[in-house]
């Protein structure tokens, strides 16, 4: 694992501030002009690590480079984004919402990978797909 486990502490760090980050938001502010806020900073930390970690690679080459993938991440990051903000300020609370939509997600991931992108599915995948049905339901039913 050596180098390959720092993506994941980057992501766990990162997702629990935003998590907070998302729930602590202004409440009178529309979600998307909180939105703005935050992709200005985002991009002025992308720009500076970019030219940061470039080591003398030409940009523009890179950017001409991009694919659809990269243009619909950057739509699927603000449906994400504001998908959260209007989350919490509905009433969910930062214990069950990231539970309820990352293991939902988790199942859908899994069935598109076996479905269409040929990725193998055991006993193993099929029980982890129950389990986060089951801790749906635990967490959402009131009792």
């Amino acid at each position: 694992m050596g180098n390959s486990i720092w993506p994941l502490f980057l992501i766990v760090g990162s997702n629990l501030v935003y998590q907070l980050s998302s729930r602590g938001a202004a409440k009178g502010v529309n979600p998307f002009a909180a939105l703005v806020v935050a992709y200005a900073i985002a991009v002025a930390a992308s720009l500076a690590l970019l030219l940061a970690t470039s080591k003398g690679t030409p940009i523009l080459p890179q950017l001409r480079s991009l694919n659809f993938a990269n243009y619909l991440l950057g739509l699927a990051i603000i449906g994400l984004e504001g998908g959260f903000l209007c989350l919490y300020r509905a009433g969910w609370s930062a214990s069950v919402g990231p539970i309820v939509t990352y293991s939902a997600v988790a199942v859908l991931l899994l069935l598109v990978g076996a479905l269409f992108l040929g990725e193998h599915v055991g006993w193993r995948q099929i029980l982890g797909v129950a389990l986060c049905l089951g801790g749906i339901a635990l967490v959402t039913t009131r009792g």
